[in-house]
């Protein structure tokens, strides 16, 4: 993404989440159920777009919600690079087959539905309208 510029919020207080799946179809639900709730999505393909996007978009970005297993760059690598440059980001980590026991981020298991996805984003960044300090997911 060369000028990620236009991909603004229209409210200034809305939260911005950073999305990287390599599953199409995961992307677009969460997008979706995630735009539903009252926040703006930025979505990656993979790590390395999302920390290209990170890197070109100037605003802040309140949340990290990355697939672990995605091509050219993990998200926990991802994940590892963009909170050196954004120190304050939230980072939500999805998979169905990543067993570490403390990857250093909470993480949502595959499958879940939208429900829990939205109560999860909610305990970690608090409801769109109004910012609540991060809590960890067990």
């Amino acid at each position: 993404m060369r000028d990620p510029e236009h991909l603004r919020p229209d409210d200034p207080g809305q939260p911005v989440i950073l999305l990287a799946d390599d599953d199409v179809m995961v992307l677009n639900v969460v997008r979706i159920t995630l735009e539903g709730e009252g926040y703006f999505l930025l979505t990656a393909e993979d790590g390395e777009s999302a920390v290209e996007l990170s890197k070109a978009y100037k605003g802040k970005i309140h949340m990290l919600l990355s697939d672990v297993s995605m091509p050219k760059m993990s998200g926990i690598q991802a994940a590892n690079r963009i909170t050196a440059e954004r120190p304050g980001i939230c980072v939500l980590l999805i998979s169905g087959t990543f067993d570490e026991p403390n990857p250093g981020y909470p993480v949502l298991r595959k499958p879940f539905n939208t429900a829990t996805l939205s109560e999860t984003v909610k305990a970690l960044l608090g409801t769109p309208s109004g910012r609540n300090e991060p809590l960890r997911v067990k």
